[in-house]
Protein backbone atom coordinates (compact mmCIF):
# COMPACT_ATOMS: atom_id res chain seq x y z
CA UNK A 1 0.00 0.00 0.00
CA UNK A 2 2.86 2.36 0.88
CA UNK A 3 4.58 1.68 -2.17
CA UNK A 4 1.40 2.17 -4.24
CA UNK A 5 0.56 5.76 -2.75
CA UNK A 6 4.35 6.51 -3.29
CA UNK A 7 3.99 6.07 -6.62
CA UNK A 8 0.69 7.92 -7.38
CA UNK A 9 2.56 10.55 -5.37
CA UNK A 10 5.32 10.14 -8.09
CA UNK A 11 3.24 9.85 -10.80
CA UNK A 12 1.24 13.00 -9.69
CA UNK A 13 4.41 15.21 -9.15
CA UNK A 14 5.83 14.53 -12.67
CA UNK A 15 2.14 15.60 -14.27
CA UNK A 16 2.19 18.98 -11.83
CA UNK A 17 5.86 19.33 -12.70
CA UNK A 18 4.87 19.19 -16.35
CA UNK A 19 2.25 22.31 -16.31
CA UNK A 20 3.68 25.90 -17.14
CA UNK A 21 2.39 28.69 -14.98
CA UNK A 22 1.65 31.68 -17.30
CA UNK A 23 0.86 34.62 -15.62
CA UNK A 24 -0.09 37.38 -18.20
CA UNK A 25 0.11 41.08 -16.50
CA UNK A 26 -1.81 43.75 -18.69
CA UNK A 27 -2.97 47.30 -18.61
CA UNK A 28 -5.77 49.41 -19.60
CA UNK A 29 -6.78 49.44 -23.09
CA UNK A 30 -6.12 53.16 -24.32
CA UNK A 31 -6.49 53.34 -27.99
CA UNK A 32 -10.33 52.63 -28.71
CA UNK A 33 -11.84 49.54 -30.31
CA UNK A 34 -9.13 48.60 -32.87
CA UNK A 35 -5.78 49.39 -31.35
CA UNK A 36 -3.80 49.22 -27.99
CA UNK A 37 -6.33 47.03 -26.89
CA UNK A 38 -4.33 45.64 -23.97
CA UNK A 39 -7.17 43.89 -21.76
CA UNK A 40 -8.32 42.27 -24.82
CA UNK A 41 -5.21 40.51 -25.98
CA UNK A 42 -4.35 39.35 -22.70
CA UNK A 43 -8.22 37.20 -22.43
CA UNK A 44 -7.18 36.20 -25.97
CA UNK A 45 -3.78 34.59 -24.89
CA UNK A 46 -5.35 32.97 -22.13
CA UNK A 47 -8.84 32.09 -23.95
CA UNK A 48 -6.56 30.31 -26.92
CA UNK A 49 -4.09 28.47 -24.83
CA UNK A 50 -6.84 27.78 -22.55
CA UNK A 51 -8.69 25.95 -25.38
CA UNK A 52 -6.30 25.06 -27.85
CA UNK A 53 -4.74 20.75 -27.71
CA UNK A 54 -2.22 21.68 -25.25
CA UNK A 55 -4.07 23.09 -22.51
CA UNK A 56 -3.41 20.64 -20.31
CA UNK A 57 0.35 21.80 -20.61
CA UNK A 58 -0.44 25.61 -18.89
CA UNK A 59 -2.01 27.62 -16.09
CA UNK A 60 -2.59 30.96 -17.26
CA UNK A 61 -3.59 33.82 -15.20
CA UNK A 62 -3.61 37.24 -15.25
CA UNK A 63 -3.95 40.31 -13.63
CA UNK A 64 -4.19 44.21 -13.89
CA UNK A 65 -0.80 45.93 -13.23
CA UNK A 66 1.27 43.77 -11.29
CA UNK A 67 -0.86 41.37 -8.81
CA UNK A 68 -1.63 41.76 -5.34
CA UNK A 69 -0.77 38.03 -5.17
CA UNK A 70 2.85 38.12 -5.63
CA UNK A 71 3.43 34.13 -5.63
CA UNK A 72 1.81 34.51 -9.25
CA UNK A 73 4.61 35.97 -10.62
CA UNK A 74 7.35 34.47 -7.96
CA UNK A 75 6.09 30.95 -9.54
CA UNK A 76 5.64 32.12 -13.26
CA UNK A 77 7.41 30.11 -16.09
CA UNK A 78 6.56 32.44 -18.71
CA UNK A 79 5.20 36.16 -17.82
CA UNK A 80 3.42 38.22 -20.43
CA UNK A 81 3.38 42.02 -20.57
CA UNK A 82 0.71 43.69 -22.60
CA UNK A 83 -0.01 47.68 -21.75
CA UNK A 84 1.13 50.43 -22.81
CA UNK A 85 4.30 52.59 -21.86
CA UNK A 86 6.06 54.99 -19.64
CA UNK A 87 4.16 56.24 -16.86
CA UNK A 88 1.30 53.97 -19.02
CA UNK A 89 2.91 51.09 -18.14
CA UNK A 90 1.58 48.19 -16.38
CA UNK A 91 4.66 48.08 -14.18
CA UNK A 92 4.65 51.72 -13.38
CA UNK A 93 3.77 53.07 -9.93
CA UNK A 94 3.35 56.90 -9.17
CA UNK A 95 6.33 58.05 -7.02
CA UNK A 96 7.82 54.39 -7.02
CA UNK A 97 8.81 53.02 -10.83
CA UNK A 98 11.36 51.00 -9.57
CA UNK A 99 9.14 49.03 -6.93
CA UNK A 100 7.69 46.49 -9.43
CA UNK A 101 10.49 46.31 -12.15
CA UNK A 102 12.79 45.35 -9.62
CA UNK A 103 10.98 42.69 -7.90
CA UNK A 104 10.65 41.30 -11.74
CA UNK A 105 14.19 41.48 -12.24
CA UNK A 106 15.36 39.75 -8.86
CA UNK A 107 12.89 36.73 -9.93
CA UNK A 108 14.63 36.55 -13.43
CA UNK A 109 17.54 36.84 -11.89
CA UNK A 110 17.32 33.40 -9.49
CA UNK A 111 15.05 31.90 -11.47
CA UNK A 112 15.29 31.04 -15.92
CA UNK A 113 11.72 32.51 -16.01
CA UNK A 114 10.34 33.26 -19.86
CA UNK A 115 9.28 37.04 -20.74
CA UNK A 116 7.14 38.20 -23.60
CA UNK A 117 6.61 41.88 -23.61
CA UNK A 118 4.10 43.14 -26.26
CA UNK A 119 4.30 46.36 -28.55
CA UNK A 120 4.37 49.57 -26.25
CA UNK A 121 5.34 47.24 -23.18
CA UNK A 122 8.66 47.37 -24.30
CA UNK A 123 8.80 51.10 -23.44
CA UNK A 124 9.94 51.00 -19.67
CA UNK A 125 8.66 52.40 -17.22
CA UNK A 126 9.10 56.18 -16.64
CA UNK A 127 7.63 59.99 -15.76
CA UNK A 128 5.97 60.11 -18.77
CA UNK A 129 5.52 58.83 -22.33
CA UNK A 130 8.96 57.68 -23.95
CA UNK A 131 10.72 59.84 -21.22
CA UNK A 132 14.45 57.87 -20.57
CA UNK A 133 14.31 56.21 -16.74
CA UNK A 134 17.93 55.16 -16.10
CA UNK A 135 17.39 51.57 -13.82
CA UNK A 136 14.62 50.57 -15.47
CA UNK A 137 15.67 51.26 -19.28
CA UNK A 138 18.89 49.11 -18.19
CA UNK A 139 16.71 46.26 -16.79
CA UNK A 140 14.66 46.15 -20.11
CA UNK A 141 17.64 45.67 -21.80
CA UNK A 142 18.84 43.58 -19.51
CA UNK A 143 15.45 41.47 -19.74
CA UNK A 144 14.73 41.36 -23.56
CA UNK A 145 18.17 42.82 -25.16
CA UNK A 146 16.51 46.24 -25.88
CA UNK A 147 14.09 49.04 -24.88
CA UNK A 148 11.94 51.67 -26.95
CA UNK A 149 12.76 55.10 -25.93
CA UNK A 150 10.92 57.55 -28.63
CA UNK A 151 11.02 61.00 -26.24
CA UNK A 152 14.09 60.57 -24.32
CA UNK A 153 17.03 63.30 -24.92
CA UNK A 154 18.28 61.11 -27.48
CA UNK A 155 22.21 63.20 -27.25
CA UNK A 156 22.52 63.32 -23.87
CA UNK A 157 21.28 58.89 -23.24
CA UNK A 158 21.63 57.79 -26.23
CA UNK A 159 22.27 57.44 -29.58
CA UNK A 160 19.10 58.38 -31.96
CA UNK A 161 16.06 58.67 -31.33
CA UNK A 162 13.01 55.99 -31.52
CA UNK A 163 10.20 56.33 -33.70
CA UNK A 164 6.91 55.03 -35.03
CA UNK A 165 6.05 53.90 -38.04
CA UNK A 166 2.60 54.41 -38.88
CA UNK A 167 1.23 51.89 -41.11
CA UNK A 168 2.80 51.28 -44.66
CA UNK A 169 2.74 47.90 -46.75
CA UNK A 170 5.57 46.04 -45.49
CA UNK A 171 7.07 42.81 -46.59
CA UNK A 172 8.58 40.90 -43.99
CA UNK A 173 11.17 38.82 -43.90
CA UNK A 174 11.19 35.53 -41.71
CA UNK A 175 14.07 34.30 -39.90
CA UNK A 176 13.53 30.99 -40.71
CA UNK A 177 17.20 29.74 -38.89
CA UNK A 178 15.34 29.88 -35.97
CA UNK A 179 12.33 27.79 -33.86
CA UNK A 180 10.43 30.35 -33.61
CA UNK A 181 9.74 30.87 -37.26
CA UNK A 182 8.85 27.21 -38.12
CA UNK A 183 5.15 27.04 -39.74
CA UNK A 184 5.60 31.10 -40.47
CA UNK A 185 6.10 32.13 -43.94
CA UNK A 186 9.61 33.05 -45.18
CA UNK A 187 7.81 36.08 -46.62
CA UNK A 188 4.60 37.57 -46.26
CA UNK A 189 3.09 41.11 -46.01
CA UNK A 190 2.40 43.25 -43.40
CA UNK A 191 0.51 45.99 -41.99
CA UNK A 192 0.96 47.56 -38.67
CA UNK A 193 2.27 49.85 -36.95
CA UNK A 194 5.54 49.38 -35.56
CA UNK A 195 8.58 50.86 -33.17
CA UNK A 196 11.61 51.47 -34.69
CA UNK A 197 15.27 52.81 -33.61
CA UNK A 198 14.77 50.96 -30.37
CA UNK A 199 17.92 50.39 -28.29
CA UNK A 200 20.53 47.46 -27.99
CA UNK A 201 23.63 46.27 -26.65
CA UNK A 202 26.43 47.08 -29.31
CA UNK A 203 28.83 49.35 -30.61
CA UNK A 204 25.73 51.79 -31.74
CA UNK A 205 23.54 50.50 -29.52
CA UNK A 206 20.56 50.69 -32.36
CA UNK A 207 18.38 48.07 -33.81
CA UNK A 208 19.66 46.15 -36.70
CA UNK A 209 23.02 46.57 -36.08
CA UNK A 210 23.84 44.48 -32.82
CA UNK A 211 24.42 40.45 -32.61
CA UNK A 212 23.20 40.75 -28.96
CA UNK A 213 19.85 40.07 -30.21
CA UNK A 214 18.13 37.25 -32.50
CA UNK A 215 15.75 39.03 -35.45
CA UNK A 216 12.79 36.96 -36.41
CA UNK A 217 10.45 39.46 -38.41
CA UNK A 218 12.57 42.29 -40.57
CA UNK A 219 11.68 44.95 -43.23
CA UNK A 220 12.82 47.22 -45.23
CA UNK A 221 11.33 49.89 -43.66
CA UNK A 222 12.46 54.09 -43.82
CA UNK A 223 15.31 54.92 -40.89
CA UNK A 224 13.35 58.16 -39.81
CA UNK A 225 10.15 59.66 -40.60
CA UNK A 226 11.90 61.90 -42.74
CA UNK A 227 12.85 58.57 -45.40
CA UNK A 228 9.24 57.96 -45.96
CA UNK A 229 9.25 59.24 -49.37
CA UNK A 230 12.26 58.43 -50.23
CA UNK A 231 12.22 54.51 -50.60
CA UNK A 232 16.38 54.25 -51.50
CA UNK A 233 17.23 55.39 -48.04
CA UNK A 234 15.21 52.76 -46.90
CA UNK A 235 16.74 50.17 -44.70
CA UNK A 236 16.08 46.64 -43.34
CA UNK A 237 14.82 47.12 -39.47
CA UNK A 238 13.50 44.62 -37.17
CA UNK A 239 10.81 44.58 -34.92
CA UNK A 240 10.36 41.26 -33.94
CA UNK A 241 13.06 39.67 -32.01
CA UNK A 242 14.28 36.86 -28.84
CA UNK A 243 17.23 37.29 -26.58
CA UNK A 244 19.14 34.87 -24.08
CA UNK A 245 19.70 36.37 -21.08
CA UNK A 246 22.74 35.88 -18.88
CA UNK A 247 21.38 33.14 -16.97
CA UNK A 248 20.28 31.30 -20.44
CA UNK A 249 16.48 32.74 -19.20
CA UNK A 250 14.53 32.96 -22.74
CA UNK A 251 12.75 36.13 -23.72
CA UNK A 252 10.90 37.71 -26.75
CA UNK A 253 9.78 41.46 -27.66
CA UNK A 254 8.30 43.02 -30.66
CA UNK A 255 6.93 46.40 -31.56
CA UNK A 256 4.36 45.34 -33.11
CA UNK A 257 1.00 44.44 -32.61
CA UNK A 258 -0.57 47.72 -32.46
CA UNK A 259 -3.49 46.57 -34.08
CA UNK A 260 -5.88 44.63 -32.66
CA UNK A 261 -6.52 42.97 -36.07
CA UNK A 262 -2.40 41.91 -35.99
CA UNK A 263 -4.06 39.00 -34.28
CA UNK A 264 -5.23 37.88 -36.85
CA UNK A 265 -2.73 37.46 -39.01
CA UNK A 266 -1.83 33.77 -39.11
CA UNK A 267 2.19 34.47 -39.75
CA UNK A 268 2.19 36.78 -36.52
CA UNK A 269 0.12 34.44 -34.52
CA UNK A 270 2.05 31.39 -35.18
CA UNK A 271 5.43 32.96 -34.34
CA UNK A 272 3.86 34.45 -30.96
CA UNK A 273 2.49 30.99 -30.28
CA UNK A 274 6.16 29.41 -30.94
CA UNK A 275 7.66 32.14 -28.60
CA UNK A 276 5.34 31.01 -26.05
CA UNK A 277 7.29 27.13 -26.61
CA UNK A 278 10.15 28.47 -27.23
CA UNK A 279 10.77 31.26 -23.78
CA UNK A 280 9.79 27.88 -22.06
CA UNK A 281 11.88 25.67 -23.86
CA UNK A 282 9.55 23.68 -24.85
CA UNK A 283 9.82 21.27 -28.85
CA UNK A 284 8.51 23.17 -31.68
CA UNK A 285 7.78 20.87 -34.30
CA UNK A 286 8.80 21.80 -37.86
CA UNK A 287 5.44 22.56 -38.58
CA UNK A 288 5.23 25.05 -35.66
CA UNK A 289 2.27 25.33 -32.59
CA UNK A 290 -0.80 23.79 -33.27
CA UNK A 291 -3.16 26.60 -32.12
CA UNK A 292 -5.29 28.04 -34.66
CA UNK A 293 -5.29 31.58 -35.73
CA UNK A 294 -7.65 33.91 -33.61
CA UNK A 295 -10.50 34.61 -35.84
CA UNK A 296 -12.70 38.41 -35.76
CA UNK A 297 -15.33 36.62 -33.86
CA UNK A 298 -12.92 35.08 -31.12
CA UNK A 299 -11.50 38.97 -31.05
CA UNK A 300 -15.03 40.18 -30.55
CA UNK A 301 -15.96 37.89 -27.72
CA UNK A 302 -12.85 39.37 -25.62
CA UNK A 303 -14.22 42.72 -25.76
CA UNK A 304 -17.39 41.33 -23.21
Amino acid sequence: MKLFLLLISIFLSTILADVKNVHIIYGKSSHGKDAHNNTEVAKLIKYKLERSKYTDKFNVTMSFHYPKDESLVENADLLILSCDGGDRHALAVKNDLTRDTKKIDAIMKKKKTGLIVIHWATDAPSEGMGKYHTENDAMFIDWIGAVYCWGCDHKKHLPCKSWTLKPVPLKVKTNKDHPIANGVDPEFDFMDEVYLNFFTPGADSRNPKTDKVTYIHKALTPRHKSDIKNKEKWTEQSFYWCFTRENEGRSVAMTSAHYYKTWTDRNFFQTFSNSIFWTLNMEICKEGVDIPTPTQMELDQMRK
